[in-house]
């Protein structure tokens, strides 16, 4: 069943901002969300398209769940042999100080650019092990960590968020003759505006030119003096450093050696199968098994046993993202995404085009929470619109692009913020509450920079 219900269609990501900032929790939020645009979609038949669309969203994102699930056990397996313990306490070496400490978490996130889930639980792991002798808040490592992943795997031609978007344009027929969607993907990296700003702005926060300012700024005060480090809503129940026990502290504590080589081979893995990160992480989990047995770091039964136990980490962060996949399918079965084109389509068509196309990605990302299927939607549009007025291909696709970031940043119920909120052991929307004043920021400076080359150019 599918329909279009113009600005009814936008009551459920309301209704969702709502509850979310009533009770602070966000998978009941999602949970009323989707079933108010369930009810509203398929009337006395709700029940039914729960039950299907709950079947057909899993089978769906398949992918993304086993990617989780298993990147969950790798880190497990790191924390559990203590390797994450070594590896951070060689880099604590550098990191003397809260800005030298927070300079090799963003290092560390720069060098996993390969994927974001990747470079998010990985970064997280140690990350926290980092910065939290320095009283650096966990919303402060959160920040680094969601300004940097996402931001990074963009403008890396080099990523599981390139390939995908390089073949959107592919198939969108923008391809330059005798070229790939790569080369223009390539092409349009110049234009990303918002992630070069994102990266930038972090980078002068980190380095106390810019100030702390919004809620991370009390909390950030807050674990200086108390040593608090976590929000008043404190450590989510299930935060992945729980599996060092009596027995661990026993173990013998993992060098750099053994930290690297499992990373190393899960990138190489994963370019190897054209970035696709699960045959990668599949390969290094065997890998790393060998490798921890050779080097009498864990036995068999103990690796198999970490693993599940890490997959096991990961359900509340899975029921969170199919319970998202659902809201995102039930707002598009109400004809959201074309509401919102159809409204938005005429200031498209002019000076305005880069500015507009940005703001329409970041907003449509915001509420369905699906960085991919907003820029799938996006792409085959806004193409064919900047080709019509002679408009600079690259700019328009980088706006995309630049939005589909700004969007996952912005969006609380997003798969980043959820992957974050997991690795760093807070609320979701902790997180993106006070990341959200620097990302507004960095939005700013792009809507700015993508007016001043419209009228500039577009004129």
């Amino acid at each position: 069943m599918y329909g279009t219900y113009g600005i009814i269609s936008l009551l459920p990501v309301l209704t969702l901002i709502v509850v979310a900032l009533i009770t602070k929790r966000t998978f009941e939020s999602l949970l009323v969300a989707t079933l108010l645009a369930l009810i509203i979609g398929y009337k006395g038949d709700w029940f039914s398209a729960l039950v299907e669309q709950l079947q057909m969203v899993a089978a769906e994102n398949i992918w993304v769940l086993l990617v989780v699930g298993l990147l969950g056990g790798l880190v497990g397996v790191f924390e559990k042999s203590r390797v994450a313990m070594g590896f951070a306490n060689v880099l604590s070496r550098f990191g003397t100080t809260k800005k030298k400490s927070l300079l090799a978490e963003w290092a560390l996130s720069v060098l996993l650019f390969v994927d974001d889930y990747l470079n998010i639980l990985t970064t997280g792991s140690i990350g926290k092990r980092l910065n939290d002798p320095h009283r650096i808040h966990r919303t402060m490592t959160a920040y680094v960590i969601g300004s940097t992943s996402a931001p990074v795997v963009v403008l890396i031609p080099l990523s599981s968020w390139s390939i995908y978007y390089a073949s959107l344009i592919e198939n969108a027929g923008a391809a330059p003759e005798g070229g790939s969607g790569v080369l223009a993907y390539i092409q349009s990296i110049p234009f990303m505006f918002y992630p070069m700003f994102c990266l930038l702005i972090l980078l002068l926060v980190i380095a106390g030119v810019i100030p702390l300012f919004g809620p991370i700024r009390r909390y950030q005060k807050q674990a200086e003096e108390t040593g608090q480090l976590y929000p008043e809503t404190g450590p989510v129940e299930a935060e992945s450093t729980a599996v060092e026990d009596a027995d661990t502290t026993q173990r013998k504590t993992g060098g750099m050696i053994d930290f690297i080589l499992p990373i190393l081979v899960l990138l190489v893995a994963t370019v190897y199968f054209d970035i696709d990160v699960l045959p990668g992480i599949m390969i290094a989990l065997v890998f790393t098994c060998i490798l921890y047995i050779a080097r009498k770091l864990m036995s068999i039964s103990e690796f198999v046993d970490t693993v599940w136990e890490g997959f096991s980490t990961m359900i509340s962060v899975l029921a969170l993202l199919v319970i998202a996949f659902l809201f995102k399918a039930a707002c598009e079965n109400l004809g959201m995404s074309e509401y919102i084109i159809s409204k938005v389509a005429p200031l498209m068509a002019g000076q305005a085009l880069p500015f507009v196309v940005f703001l329409v990605s970041t907003l449509m990302t915001f509420a369905l929470a699906n960085a991919w299927g907003v820029s799938a939607i996006m792409v085959p549009f806004v193409i064919p619109l900047a080709q019509a007025i002679d408009a600079n291909l690259a700019v328009a696709i980088a706006a995309i692009f630049s939005g589909s970031v700004c969007g996952t940043q912005l969006c609380f119920y997003s798969d980043n913020s959820i992957l974050i909120g997991q690795a760093t052991g807070i609320q979701p929307l902790d997180h993106v509450k006070t990341q959200m004043p620097f990302a507004l920021c960095a939005a700013a400076l792009t809507s700015i920079t993508y007016l001043a080359y419209g009228f500039l150019f577009l004129g």
